[in-house]
């Protein structure tokens, strides 16, 4: 299995500096971006004082573990916005297996989503206070643990995350963060973003000529809504949900990847000279703004009644008038 890391080009690319591999960062739950990291309440709320104040010993305040966060897909736009800035970063891909022998012990698993809270059974802290054992009492840390490790609310859903929790001295501090010594093997792909900066590309390519990493970049198309990506030797891959594999049909005109081909271009670049110069002769509007009857494309969206300064004044003017919405070609845009 494949797990992506996705790296802005200010401090987190500093992590694939290092010339013996890779430096993995992991942050303890109470830094995370996420307010609500490790919330849990039991469920249904519990009866008695002794049951509460048990729980509150144990688990109102969840142990914090060091984390580090990966997402299963490596051409989500919205993270390559949020953590690869703007696609001005890249994304490194570990094979999971190879990362997580990395270390001695490693929790490893896909984050769930929920638009209610973490929650532990209720009977299970009833019984853990009620028998007094130590291994009921694991027990109890052990679910409450899985289940406020492993639960983010559903606004991250876009995120796909699946989340490594190791112990702390797994890790060491340096300049204030937790990183880990991950060897090369770990890493199969960097994937460059659309928008990749020089120095972070020579970076990228350094390591990837170093090690055998495969390297490609990510291409936002004009023509496909699926982000693709590109390799140096100009072949056009796609992500499949499991793996990176080269795209099927590939147009030999604009290089994106398409449904069906004909003469090797996608039916856009396919479009005839003649059909391209016909085009704007099909209506009238074309007419109308060559001769300055038109200003300048109308501007307007169907269903949404125009509103400002421009339309107020329009009605004013108009009062003694039926009520009238501006027509498109009424709108005063140049």
């Amino acid at each position: 299995m494949l797990l992506f890391k996705y790296l802005s080009p200010g401090g987190d690319l500093q992590s694939l500096s290092d010339e013996s591999g890779m430096l993995l960062r992991f942050g303890l739950p109470r830094t995370h971006n996420d307010p609500y990291e490790l919330f849990l309440q039991p469920d249904p709320p519990l009866k008695t004082e002794d049951e509460r104040a048990f729980y509150d010993y144990f688990l109102g305040t969840v142990a914090q573990a060091p984390v580090t966060c990966f997402s299963k897909r490596p051409d989500s736009v919205v993270m390559w916005t949020h953590y690869a800035h703007d696609g001005r970063g890249v994304c490194v891909g570990f094979d999971e297996d190879t990362l997580v022998n990395q270390f001695e012990l490693a929790f490893i698993s896909d984050v769930t989503y929920s638009d209610a809270p973490a929650s532990i059974d209720s009977g299970v802290v009833k019984y853990a206070v009620t028998t007094g054992k130590r291994r009921h009492t694991l027990r109890l840390l052990e679910i409450g643990h899985r289940a406020a490790y492993f639960m983010k609310r559903s606004d991250w859903q876009y995120e796909h995350e699946r989340r490594l929790v190791v112990p702390s001295d797994a890790v060491t501090e340096r300049e204030n963060v937790l990183v880990a010594q991950i060897a090369p093997a770990a890493i199969r792909s960097l994937i460059l973003g659309a928008n990749v900066d020089s120095d972070v590309r020579a970076i990228a390519e350094a390591r990837a000529s170093q090690y055998g990493w495969q390297l490609v970049q990510l291409s936002v198309g004009r023509k496909t809504y699926q982000p693709f990506l590109r390799g140096s030797d100009g072949v056009t891959s796609l992500w499949n949900g499991s793996v990176i594999e080269s795209a099927a049909h590939v147009c030999a005109g604009c290089g994106e990847p398409a449904a069906a081909l004909e003469d090797e271009l996608c039916e856009w670049c396919g479009i005839s000279e003649g059909a391209r110069n016909a085009a704007p002769r099909r209506s009238m509007l074309t007419a109308t703004l060559h001769y300055g009857i038109d200003k300048g494309i109308p501007f307007a969206f169907d269903g949404l009644e125009p509103k400002g300064r421009w339309v107020e004044e329009q009605r004013r003017n108009r009062a003694s008038q039926p009520k009238q919405v501006p027509s498109p070609s009424d709108l005063p845009f140049e």
